[in-house]
């Protein structure tokens, strides 16, 4: 059922009773974040019980949630989309620079709207205080994940104890034996997804205590399950994009500053620094 399982629901959706066809309604509307959602967590955000929920997945022929779940994160695999596809389209549809300008500034803007809507705002708190109370945090993002991982890195290195794994992978898995109960590792996975950084994840759960937080583009990630938080982007659909993920760490890097004593301090004292030295002309 799960190739047109969207399609399935809407079909259905006006022959079942009010608490199911709001149910219904809700997922065909978030299909993407229900993939990652207990039972519990659709029951509250979709503000029906549970047993509405087993009365619905019986009526369209499910057993069990988890069967259910499944075919929705099928649904959402087999409907993604890459970067490459993104980057494709934009030079396809935007040859002209003016016009060009404008479809970016506004996508942008649309794209950052979107993303602050889907949010899930207990995540962000989740991530944000991982964060704030780690010792240490770590940085890894490969391929078309890496810029956004030294920006966020460079930006927090007057805030907090930072180190960036991104710029040399060949010795992450030499570099998680520093990992220590308290630390934090940030990892950003913009599809499509570095197997190279799926597996190290993997291999940190199982092997070591470091809290997880991950950046990601889609819900259909396979690093949110090994992560102890999750923060999720956003995919632009009509262009290749990575301005939400941006917003969402300079968003982050402003609510660590302002909740992490002495930074502004801190960050006073590097500015003095970088001129006494000649490194920067302001």
């Amino acid at each position: 059922m799960n190739q047109n399982l969207k399609e399935k629901l809407i079909e259905v959706q006006n022959d079942l009773p009010k608490q199911q066809q709001k149910l219904c309604k809700f997922i065909i509307e978030h299909i993407g974040a229900v993939s990652t959602m207990t039972i519990q967590e659709l029951s509250e955000r979709s503000e029906v019980g549970t047993s509405t929920i087993l009365r619905f997945i019986d009526k369209i022929g499910y057993k069990k949630y988890p069967q259910f779940k499944n075919d929705v994160i099928q649904y959402n695999f087999d409907k993604r989309t890459n970067t490459w596809w993104h980057l494709k389209k934009s030079l396809e549809e935007m040859d002209e620079t003016e016009v060009s300008l404008v479809k970016v500034s506004k996508g942008s803007i649309e794209d950052i709207e979107s993303m602050l809507n889907e949010l899930d705002q207990k995540e962000y708190e989740k991530s944000l205080k991982t964060l704030l109370h780690a010792n240490r945090i770590y940085f890894l993002g490969m391929r078309t994940s890496k810029s956004l991982s030294l920006y966020f890195e460079m930006m927090l290195r007057g805030i907090v104890d930072t180190y960036q794994l991104s710029l040399n992978t060949d010795f992450i898995y030499d570099d998680s034996l520093k990992f220590k109960k308290g630390d934090a590792l940030v990892v950003f996975a913009i599809s499509p997804y570095s197997k190279q950084t799926v597996d190290f994840i993997e291999h940190c759960r199982k092997n070591t205590n470091i809290s997880i937080v991950l950046i990601t583009d889609l819900e259909t990630c396979p690093i949110i399950k090994d992560s102890d938080a999750h923060l999720i982007a956003g995919q632009s659909q009509n262009r290749y994009s990575i301005i939400p993920s941006i917003a969402l760490i300079e968003s982050l890097i402003i609510d660590l500053g302002k909740n992490k004593p002495g930074s502004v301090n801190q960050i006073s004292r590097l500015n003095e620094i970088h001129r006494e030295n000649d490194i920067t002309t302001l």
